[in-house]
C-alpha cells in the first residue's frame, strides 16, 4: 500500500476504511462524499464511483450513496472528534489533515451576531489529496537565475494547473543554498498539520501557517530575513504594498496569481507586474499541469 493512500485510510471511519482497501490511489485527484448520492472519484481522465463492494465502477446503479449518519461521522472524524474545534478554519473552506490533504464541508451555516459559529446538516464533503512531485520545477528553477542573480518571479494560471506543486518545490531546490520563507495563507504550499510541515520544503524553510499574505509577508522581513519569499494567489488589495516593502528590502519574491496571460494580470490588477521581472505560464499538456511559457517582464 502506497504511503499517501495509508495516511488517508486512517483517518477515515471504519466504514470508509473498508470501502476504499481495494481503490487505487495512484491518480486520484479528489474524493467526493455528498448525501444520498454516489461517492465519486475524480482522476485526471474524469470522474467515476465508488461500488457497495469498494469498487470503482462506472455504473451509478451500484455505487455507494452516503448516508447524512455516515457524512456526520466522516465529518467529525476528520475534525478530530469535533467539528466546532475546526470552526475557524472550515469558515475559509477546508481543514488540512495529517498527510496535508484537504478536507472541505458543505451544509447549513449557524450564525449568530453575523459571525457563523457552527456549520450543520452536512450535505458534503471534498477530500482533495494533496501530493508533492520532487524536480517538477527544476527547469523553472533554472530559468529564474540570470548572470547568478534571482528574479522575482509570478507564476500565472488558471485554477488545477500546478502553481502550488511548482511553488512548493521551488522553495525545496532553492532552500539549499538559500533561506526561504513561504507564506501559506491557506495551508496548501507546506501542507502543515499541527505545526509540522507535511511536504519537503527544504531544510532551509520557515512557514508562516495561515497568516494572511500581507501581514506575513510584512512579519517574514522583519523577524526571518529571508532570501527568498514565496507565498500563493496574490490578489487582495494589500498585496501590493507587502511586495513594495519585500522587493525594496532586498528580498526575492515567487508568487502565483489565477490569471490566462499577464495581460490578464495587469487587467485586473493594474501594477502587480511591476513587483516581478519574469512570469512564468502553467496549463495542462495531456490532462497533466505544464509549464507553457516563460516571459521577461522588464
Amino acid at each position: 500500500m502506497d504511503s499517501c493512500k495509508e495516511i488517508i485510510l486512517q483517518q477515515l471511519t471504519p466504514l470508509y476504511r473498508r470501502l476504499f482497501q481495494s481503490v487505487d490511489f495512484s491518480q486520484l485527484e479528489e474524493i467526493r462524499f455528498r448525501i444520498k448520492r454516489p461517492v465519486m472519484l475524480y482522476r485526471h481522465d474524469g470522474p467515476s464511483f465508488l461500488s457497495e463492494n469498494g469498487e470503482k465502477t462506472s455504473i451509478e446503479s451500484i455505487a455507494k450513496a452516503s448516508s447524512s449518519a455516515e457524512l456526520n461521522d466522516l465529518a467529525t472524524t476528520f475534525c478530530s472528534g469535533s467539528i466546532y474545534a475546526y470552526l475557524n478554519d472550515l469558515k475559509d473552506g477546508f481543514i488540512t489533515i495529517c498527510g496535508g490533504h484537504r478536507v472541505g464541508i458543505a451544509g447549513k451555516s449557524v450564525i449568530k451576531n453575523g459571525e457563523i459559529t457552527n456549520i450543520t446538516d452536512i450535505s458534503g464533503i471534498n477530500l482533495r489529496i494533496a501530493r508533492e512531485f520532487p524536480g517538477c520545477a527544476r527547469e523553472i528553477a533554472s530559468q529564474l537565475c540570470i548572470d547568478s542573480c534571482l528574479q522575482n518571479a509570478l507564476l500565472i494560471s488558471p485554477p488545477q494547473c500546478g502553481k502550488t506543486t511548482f511553488l512548493r518545490d521551488l522553495a525545496r531546490l532553492f532552500s539549499a543554498t538559500n533561506k526561504v520563507v513561504i507564506v501559506d495563507e491557506r495551508s496548501e504550499i507546506a501542507g502543515s498539520f499541527g505545526g509540522v510541515p507535511q511536504f519537503d520544503i527544504g531544510m532551509q524553510t520557515d512557514v508562516l501557517d495561515r497568516f494572511p499574505k500581507a501581514a506575513g509577508m510584512l512579519l517574514a522581513i522583519r523577524s526571518l530575513s529571508p532570501d527568498i519569499l514565496i507565498t500563493d494567489e496574490l490578489g487582495a488589495t494589500d498585496d501590493e504594498e507587502a511586495l513594495q516593502y519585500a522587493t525594496n528590502s532586498g528580498c526575492r519574491v515567487i508568487a502565483s496569481i489565477h490569471g490566462n496571460s499577464p495581460e490578464d494580470v495587469e487587467c485586473a490588477h493594474p501594477g502587480l507586474l511591476n513587483f516581478f521581472d519574469i512570469a512564468i505560464l502553467l496549463g495542462r499538456k495531456n490532462n497533466r499541469p505544464a509549464v507553457m511559457g516563460i516571459c521577461k517582464l522588464r
